[in-house]
């Protein structure tokens, strides 16, 4: 059932603008308004952590697998690596032909080959790099041949009313079910799990449904009459469907249900959630599907990078988390463009008194993905250096503030591109670690370097559970001073490690900061540090942090991040 606080927000317009995944091109995004501070009460965690849970509560299906699915505090400890999967690895060439002219590597809208067996292939890469979750792009059956276009990126489904037995196919050039079920099996195998993509709002251009469900979706002419655009009107022109009708929404719900039933994977990212009723959510597709696996980890997709006002209801219908769109814009500007890291000490905390410690663990934080361009591309006109120091400061973060890490493939290569070079395959050399080392096309700086590294803060949040699972207190924001410098602590009982990055050009001594008398920091956890404490990454040298006189005193070498524990 839906929370009186969902019923509130569901009364407000959340106006913004956004991008669909697997539109026609490129977009913009609207001018980002600065930060604002967080103007919450922290009280409300309580009650958000409640309206998450209410209604949940379905036991799962007699007949569903019995796979294991971890509960979703595990989530907390994961590294998520997202990919297009046709453009990751081909690992069955037999499968990229069909009967169309679809496959064309040189195009950048067009097939490339990459497939389920292919990503099977490479999970020793990714077990290398430390990621142990993979967010693959949907796998079901795509229209053919748009224009110059086709559905590579699986957000164009050609779906159909009665579900198939098959309840909408893989795509062929991905695999089928069976190549599909190998991937999982590996998967977990090895200790890994799988996040599949879902979209509930569209399907694809001219899908089956069109012609033999057509007054399921809204029209094209007229559709803001209905309400507001981002819920009645199309996104970049796909069929939008209408989830005010009751069959509409028990059609969702049984296509849902059933490919949850048949495939053993262990998270669902749902597409372009802004853009369908907080309440189809709440009181359908998250009941159906958590009845079908309750355990299941759902992550939601909301591109807005100016505000967490759009969040609001979406967090409480009952998804364990969001993708960290504003916290993203920071990043840039704070990072990417050499602003002042109180964007980020602003947004970080904001999330924190808005929706409560346990639901920022449980969103996910990322520096790009396949719909906006890549983090490095936003420094452009920079120097080299300069964008991979401050790029290296940037994964730091990614890695250290609550939240689940999300990385896009080739992050841990310092890849570039804008829309459509922002969807570039993998390149062969990066499964080579010899063949990382030295100037490539494409790259910033040395990759090899930028894989070490997110090799390192992969292990260091591994080995530091406080970093993983610990609730956050701020301990210093640059407060638009000359000395840009952030840190913060994570805590858990007497667990605690501490986190400070120097963004800036200049060395920082002996700064003092309040430790034992922090409002943020509980006694038991203040108490777990003093004297001398270590530091955990070891990817910059230099730095040092004690505690005495119930103070924490810090000194930063220029542009540099560090994590010390007791």
């Amino acid at each position: 059932m839906r929370s009186t606080i969902l019923r509130v927000f569901l009364a407000i317009a959340t106006a913004s603008t956004g991008g669909a995944c697997g539109d026609d091109g490129g977009f913009e995004l609207p001018p980002v308004p600065p930060p604002r501070d967080a103007g919450r009460d922290a009280a409300r965690d309580a009650s958000f952590d409640a309206s998450r849970d209410a209604g949940n509560d379905a036991s799962p299906d007699a007949a569903r697998p019995d796979v294991g699915v971890p509960d979703a505090s595990t989530w907390e400890d994961s590294v998520l690596y997202f990919l297009l999967t046709d453009r990751f690895e081909n690992g069955d060439p037999t499968n990229d032909a069909q009967d169309d002219d679809c496959f064309d590597p040189s195009s950048p809208t067009r097939f490339h080959g990459g497939d389920l067996a292919g990503l099977r292939a490479r999970l020793p890469y990714l077990e290398e790099l430390g990621a142990d979750a993979v967010w693959i792009t949907p796998v079901q059956a795509q229209i053919g041949r748009r224009g110059d276009q086709c559905g590579y990126h699986g957000y164009w489904a050609n779906l159909d009313d009665p579900l198939s037995p098959a309840h909408a196919a893989i795509e062929p050039r991905l695999g089928d079910d069976a190549a599909m079920d190998a991937l999982i099996e590996a998967m977990h195998a090895r200790g890994m799990k799988l996040v599949v993509d879902l979209v509930v709002n569209h399907v694809g251009y001219d899908a089956r449904l069109t012609r033999t469900r057509p007054a399921w979706f809204h029209p094209r002419s007229g559709c803001e009459a209905l309400g507001p655009s981002e819920i009645y009107c199309a996104l970049a022109g796909l069929p939008d469907l209408a989830h005010e009708r009751a069959d509409v929404r028990a059609w969702l719900d049984d296509y849902s249900a059933a490919f949850t039933r048949r495939f053993a994977f262990d998270g669902i990212r749902m597409d372009t959630v802004k853009h369908v009723p907080a309440s189809y959510f709440a009181d359908h597709w998250i009941p159906t599907v958590r009845a079908e696996r309750e355990n299941l980890w759902l992550v939601g997709e909301l591109l807005d990078e100016g505000s967490y006002d759009p969040f609001e209801p979406y967090v409480a219908t009952g998804f364990d988390g969001l993708f960290d769109f504003p916290l993203r814009r920071a990043l840039i500007e704070s990072l990417g463009k050499g602003g002042s890291l109180d964007d980020v000490a602003v947004r970080v905390q904001e999330y924190v008194n808005r929706f409560g410690q346990v639901a920022a663990r449980r969103k996910s934080q990322l520096l790009d993905n396949h719909d906006v361009p890549r983090f490095l591309t936003e420094s452009e006109g920079q120097p080299e250096a300069l964008r991979s120091a401050r790029y290296h400061l940037a994964l730091a973060l990614l890695f250290t503030v609550p939240g689940i890490p999300q990385l896009y493939m080739g992050n841990e290569l310092g890849m570039t591109g804008r829309y459509p070079d922002n969807r570039a395959t993998l390149p062969r050399w990066a499964f080579d670690a010899a063949s990382r080392r030295g100037p490539h096309e494409g790259v910033v700086g040395d990759a090899f370097d930028h894989f070490a590294l997110v090799q390192t803060l992969a292990r260091t949040r591994r080995e530091v559970v406080a970093l993983r699972r610990g609730d956050y207190a701020e301990l210093w924001r640059p407060n638009r001073t000359s000395r840009n410098v952030y840190a913060f602590a994570r805590f858990v009982g007497d667990e605690v490690a501490v986190v400070a990055v120097n963004a800036g050009d200049e060395a920082v001594n002996e700064l003092s900061m309040p430790w034992q008398s922090n409002p943020g920091v509980p006694g038991t956890s203040a108490a777990a540090l003093s004297g001398a404490l270590r530091e955990r990454i070891g990817a910059w040298a230099g730095g040092s942090a004690r505690v005495e006189g119930g103070r924490l005193v810090v000194s930063l070498p220029p542009r540099s991040a560090h994590v010390w524990t007791r």
